[in-house]
């Protein structure tokens, strides 16, 4: 890294990361994902944390959740924003539009890829209408990509993020892809809100650890992040339906 290089930096992240990040789900969960519009976030907390405060400074006063979900933690992170969480049912097709719609949020967070703990993916006409619902009501998605490197039961299905841009705010990390401890997310921010939630950032931490970022561009990049998610589903696979997410430690990248 050249000298210039070790200051605080542009808080969304180092530059060099969100270009690989952006153009990684562009080509894996068909986001449609631009390094000006990618925050590098301390995992999937953060990122959450910065959404919901941009969110409840935009005038949103209540944010929906998937029931069942994760109600405590989301529910505390709801409020630490200072905005009231509601639980809204998924059932087998995902989370449930017509009680959102009854609701009276104007943000929900969701689970698309694979819902905790179900494991039901959110079903096309579901997608559809949801994301018909954040336009009607100028209301935001924010997307928990969770655990989207590793179905077993289906063929991966594209981001909603990918259809409703300007509507939806996913958060991705690489804690179940490596390790927790590295504490390395992303957030795909609509137009609208990047300036917020880049301000957002700054004031939290001025930015993720630089080095850390720069070691993660350079696995992605050289094609060993793909091979260790290939040699990792095998290996998640051949262990059955009802395997941990990973062993004590996940394997190294190879």
């Amino acid at each position: 890294m050249p000298t210039a290089d070790l200051g605080y930096g542009d808080p969304r992240g180092s530059l060099d990361l969100r270009t690989v990040v952006a153009a990684y789900l562009r080509r894996i969960r068909a986001a449609a994902a631009e390094p000006d519009r990618t925050l590098i976030c301390s995992g999937y907390a953060q990122g959450l944390a910065l959404a919901l405060q941009v969110l409840a400074r935009a005038g949103i006063g209540a944010v929906a959740h998937e029931d069942p979900g994760s109600p405590a933690s989301t529910s505390a992170a709801v409020r630490a924003a200072g905005l009231t969480p509601v639980p809204v049912p998924a059932d087998a097709h995902g989370v449930d539009v017509a009680a959102l719609e009854a609701s009276g949020a104007r943000a929900v967070i969701v689970t698309p890829a694979h819902q905790w703990p179900t494991g039901v993916l959110l079903a096309p006409q579901r997608r559809h209408a949801l994301l018909a619902w954040a336009r009607r009501h100028d209301a935001y998605v924010i997307e928990d990509d969770y655990d989207a490197e590793f179905r077993y039961d289906r063929e991966p299905v594209g981001s909603l993020q990918g259809l409703a841009a300007d509507r939806v705010i996913l958060i991705g990390t690489v804690s179940k892809s490596l390790a927790p401890a590295l504490r390395i997310g992303w957030l795909l921010s609509p137009p609208a809100l990047t300036a917020p939630l880049t301000e957002a950032k700054r004031s939290a931490d001025r930015g993720t650890p630089t080095l850390d970022q720069l070691a993660l561009a350079r696995l992605i990049e050289s094609g060993r992040y793909d091979r260790h998610l290939r040699r990792m589903r095998t290996l998640y696979g051949a262990a059955g339906p009802y395997a941990p997410p990973w062993p004590s430690m996940p394997p190294r990248c190879v």
